[in-house]
């Protein structure tokens, strides 16, 4: 008789699900402590199944799994918070999306991710507060970028170290951080000391101060794409919101 399988528990995010089989699914989990997890939830889309409503995409679960050789199976889930109030609104949900789908791309199975499922905890959380826009958009992908060890260098001159107030910089997608005009190349894009003293702030502060800086949303609109520029060239993936 087959020995039983080792259950754990776990605080769990919801960034991804696949079909499988007639009746069953495949959940891909965010977890702080288990990195991302993938588990079958047995006959979970059968219409009287008692887990269904509790493994939405964006959910926050408590899970209980068995230990698979290749896929976990789910032996229980409970849901602990669901940001609701995105619901019908279609630009927030894309958001939503984005965050989900960038932690199941980069998050690794297996590996403790405790900074990472806050930063995506948080996110969701502000969009299912009224968060919309470039600015959490950008928020989150710094933070994202800083919490995998790939913060951009915003100090000072990434080539020679120049760091005074009256030095005009330019953000360097390739080399890694802000360059000063002098190391510039000419497909460099300007960026003005505002402009970096914000993205600072994106890297170490919650949202929830970020939301009161002045003129973050022009800021923030004006800068995006070098952000987005950044990712594709260090992590090799389109990093824009579509569902």
């Amino acid at each position: 008789m087959p020995s039983p399988r080792p259950i754990y528990q776990a605080t769990a995010i919801v960034i991804g699900r696949t079909n499988f089989g007639e009746a069953d699914r495949v959940i891909r989990f965010l977890t702080p402590d288990r990195g991302k997890v993938s588990a079958v939830a047995k006959g979970v889309r059968k219409i009287k199944s008692r887990s269904g409503g509790h493994l939405e995409l964006f959910g926050e679960v408590s899970l209980m799994c068995a230990t698979g050789h290749n896929l976990d199976t789910v032996t229980s889930a409970r849901l602990v918070w669901y940001p609701h109030k995105l619901v019908g609104d279609y630009a927030r949900l894309e958001l939503a999306f984005l965050m989900a789908r960038a932690a199941d791309r980069l998050v690794e199975p297996g590996q403790p991710a405790p900074a990472l499922y806050a930063v995506v905890r948080e996110g969701l959380e502000a969009l299912d507060n009224g968060a919309s826009g470039p600015v959490i958009e950008l928020w989150f992908k710094l933070r994202l970028l800083s919490t995998l060890g790939y913060r951009p260098e915003l100090g000072g001159c990434i080539i020679c170290g120049t760091h005074t107030d009256a030095t005009t910089y330019a953000f360097s997608p390739e080399r890694g951080g802000i360059v000063c005009t002098a190391d510039a190349d000419a497909l460099d894009s300007p960026m003005s000391g505002m402009q970096i003293k914000f993205w600072r702030l994106l890297c170490d502060y919650p949202y929830g101060t970020i939301a009161h800086v002045i003129d973050a949303a022009s800021l923030a609109t004006d800068t995006l794409v070098l952000c987005d520029c950044f990712y594709e060239h260090h992590l090799g993936k389109q990093f824009r919101p579509t569902i």
